[in-house]
């Protein structure tokens, strides 16, 4: 009986190692503004935005240096802002970065950011993508595998793109996903007003594609609405 006890005290400590090491979800917030997307597409040139990172970590009291060291290397700027508890009870170290929004994907992936934005002009609109560099993606994995023994994946996480219209009226179709907390399951349409603000997060399914392809589109705009 008193092995048995042991045994499972054995493997409840385990439990609790292995839940305390967990760091495997990584959220992205970023702001995009609509008149950016019309200069990259006409200029042909990168423009950096700011955006929000939260990196699960197992406590806000550890040693977070290599953490800080390892994730600076992703991301065009690193600043870190402060570790807390979120809605999960799960601690999250938040940073701010500068991500690129690039015309081609060629120029996204000669950058040196984790993940980014595309935008496309095709016959039927303008299309905005969101981008991962999956070399650093696996990279990053591997690094968070060897701390956690868990792999980096973006079903876990969340990708917040606020859409700020500094443009005049446009009427944007998104994707399915979620748009002001709403869940949608077809491409939905939405006015826009100036200096409206529409918050768009992925779904499930966005996101795989993303970590699987590298790419997954967010929103496009009517070519008749600019």
């Amino acid at each position: 009986m008193f092995t048995v006890i042991r045994q499972i005290k054995a493997l409840l400590f385990i439990a609790i190692i292995i839940t305390s090491l967990s760091a495997c979800k990584i959220d992205f917030e970023g702001d995009i503004y609509t008149s950016d997307l019309i200069d990259v597409l006409e200029n042909k040139e990168q423009i950096d935005i700011p955006m929000l990172v939260n990196f699960q970590v197992s406590s806000c009291d550890e040693d977070l240096y290599d953490l800080h060291n390892t994730l600076s290397d992703y991301f065009i700027e690193y600043s870190y802002v402060g570790c807390d508890v979120g809605n999960d009870f799960m601690s999250y170290v938040t940073s701010r970065v500068r991500v690129p929004i690039n015309s081609s994907q060629e120029d996204f992936e000669n950058t040196d950011s984790l993940i980014g934005y595309l935008v496309q002009e095709f016959d039927d609109g303008i299309y905005i993508y969101t981008m991962l560099n999956k070399l650093s993606f696996d990279m990053l994995s591997n690094y968070v595998e060897s701390q956690t023994f868990q792999s980096l994946d973006l079903s876990e996480s969340g990708l917040i793109v606020n859409v700020h219209n500094d443009l005049q009226y446009l009427n944007i179709s998104v994707f399915p996903g979620f748009v002001e907390g709403n869940p949608t399951v077809y491409v939905e349409h939405y006015e826009m007003e100036k200096r409206d603000i529409l918050t768009i997060l992925n779904s499930d399914a966005s996101a795989a594609h993303l970590q699987q392809y590298g790419w997954s589109p967010i929103f496009y705009i009517q070519n008749n609405e600019i």
